[in-house]
């Protein structure tokens, strides 16, 4: 008995994309039931949404809303059957000026914006790690908060490692030398979702 998700329960979406629910309802001996459930979605906003709820076939139904807020939202399908939750995080679409720039980068490097010393040095690691990111990453048109903070801090690491050029950090007698990793396990972190996938 009960409402049984058919469709993914959490998806990410782009703003203006369509978000498809669809659900399954049975009875207490398990035969599927005509009736159709109600769905409510609630968005970022708070506001709410009653979508159209269809019949797709005996038992399965299908509601669909189109999510116009970046955010999170949250729909309920209800039946006397039971009840379905579902999540969708609608990303807005990202154009270049709502990409990490100069300006952004600094503020993350705690650089005062006035202090215009070492801008060519930031723009100049900044175009480098936004190719390098493109290079390892699906860089979608919404453009997530996760990829944002991996380009920044991949820009810090750019920067830092500009004194040293072999990123070996002189030890002394006992401990000795230290070689830094390759790549930085935080932006690696953030990109993981996002890494394109080698074949072969």
């Amino acid at each position: 008995m009960g409402v049984i998700p058919v469709s993914p329960p959490t998806v990410d979406l782009a703003v203006g994309a369509v978000w498809e629910m669809a659900v399954m309802v049975v009875d207490v001996d398990g035969v599927l039931v005509d009736v159709a459930p109600t769905c409510e979605v609630t968005a970022p906003d708070g506001s709410t949404a009653t979508p159209d709820v269809d019949s797709v076939t005996t038992g399965v139904f299908r509601a669909a809303h189109k999510v116009t807020l970046p955010g999170r939202y949250v729909a309920q399908v209800d039946h006397e059957q039971g009840a379905a939750a579902f999540s969708a995080y609608a990303n807005a679409v990202v154009t270049a000026a709502g990409m990490p720039d100069l300006d952004k980068v600094k503020t993350y490097l705690k650089i005062e914006l006035d202090d215009t010393s070492q801008d060519v040095e930031v723009q100049d690691a900044l175009t480098a790690e936004e190719a390098a990111q493109r290079s390892v990453c699906r860089v979608p048109a919404a453009y997530p908060a996760d990829l944002g903070e991996a380009l920044k801090r991949r820009v810090a690491r750019n920067l830092a490692l500009r004194n040293l050029p072999l990123a070996v950090l002189r030890g002394d007698g006992e401990a000795g030398d230290t070689v830094l990793p390759g790549n930085d396990p935080e932006v690696r972190r953030l990109e993981r979702p996002w890494r394109k996938l080698r074949m072969g």
